[in-house]
C-alpha cells in the first residue's frame, strides 16, 4: 500500500497590518496603559481587578492581543472610564 501525501500548503502572501498592529489598536492598548500608570496599578493589581490572568492583562495592555466588546466595557468600569464610547472616540 502506498503512502498518500498531502501538499504542503504554501505560506500566506504578505497581506495589510494584521489587527494587533493596526494603529486604533495600538492607541487603545496606550490609553489603557496610561489610565493604569496614572492610578498606579500594576499588572497583577489589575489582572485581579478584572479577574483575569496577568499574562492576559500584559498583552492586552502592550497591544498583543485584543478585546471583545464586554472585556472593554469591564475595563473601562474597573479603570473609572464613565463613558466607554467617549473614552474611545478621544482616541482619534
Amino acid at each position: 500500500m502506498a503512502v498518500r501525501r498531502t501538499p504542503k500548503r504554501s505560506a500566506r502572501p504578505p497581506g495589510p497590518k494584521q489587527p494587533l498592529q493596526s494603529s486604533g489598536n495600538q492607541a487603545l492598548a496606550a490609553a489603557f496603559r496610561a489610565r493604569v500608570a496614572q492610578q498606579g496599578l500594576s499588572v497583577r493589581a489589575l489582572a485581579e481587578r478584572l479577574g483575569r490572568p496577568s499574562t492576559t492583562v500584559h498583552k492586552t495592555l502592550h497591544g498583543q492581543r485584543r478585546m471583545d466588546p464586554i472585556e472593554f466595557v469591564a475595563w473601562c468600569d474597573v479603570l473609572g472610564i464613565r463613558d466607554p464610547v467617549a473614552f474611545i472616540r478621544g482616541l482619534g
